[in-house]
């Protein structure tokens, strides 16, 4: 208990630096949230599904994917990094199915909260919905940014993905990153090697 009481703690001071926290939230998200300590490959949520989490990111990587009907297979769509909120604003808001899976490509750690739970608690706390909305924008920012990296050269993409999450090539399989960043595995071993070279 004392360990989640620490992580919510940490969690509350993150969202200071967004919004005012009101009085009393600590005490419920400790009584509200769940702390998962969850293996790398295991997914947070699966496409379709009727209710969903908003979880804090406290240790390690996450990515959230579409599937890809014509080919068959999951299509990367944003990398989440510690200190993350993970969160599917459209399904919640609109109360629709989720509209991707997440899945966690590191060991990970993370304090979650069920859309069951997260509903009365705003109902409570309605001076959240603004942070809810800013996560909503937020996410649409970083996924316009996604699609922008997406046409820089696969050098650049590289050099990207290394500033703006480091250390993650040493704790994420290769095959991974090179389909997040739209380059087969080759590529992005020999350019990974050239980049770490002129570090």
């Amino acid at each position: 208990m004392a360990e989640k009481q620490e992580y919510v703690q940490l969690a509350i001071n993150q969202f200071k630096r967004l919004t005012d926290i009101p009085e009393g939230l600590t005490e419920r998200l400790i009584r509200d949230t769940k702390l998962l300590k969850q293996p790398k490959m295991s997914y947070l949520e699966y496409q379709q599904d009727d209710d969903g989490y908003l979880c804090y990111l406290l240790r390690g990587v996450a990515c959230s994917t579409l599937f890809d009907e014509e080919k068959s297979k999951e299509r990367p769509l944003l990398l989440w990094k510690q200190g993350d909120l993970l969160f599917q604003p459209a399904s919640f808001l609109e109360r629709k199915p989720l509209h991707e899976s997440i899945r966690l490509w590191d060991d990970s750690i993370l304090l979650s909260i069920p859309y069951f739970r997260l509903y009365p608690l705003l109902e409570d706390y309605r001076a959240l919905y603004p942070l809810l909305f800013r996560l909503y924008g937020l996410r649409e920012q970083r996924l316009a940014r996604y699609n922008t990296i997406l046409a820089y050269t696969a050098t650049e993409r590289i050099a990207y993905l290394l500033r703006h999450y480091p250390g993650i090539e040493t704790r994420v399989k290769q095959e991974l990153l090179a389909e997040y960043l739209h380059m087969d595995r080759r590529t992005f071993s020999i350019l990974l090697k050239q980049a770490k070279n002129t570090l």
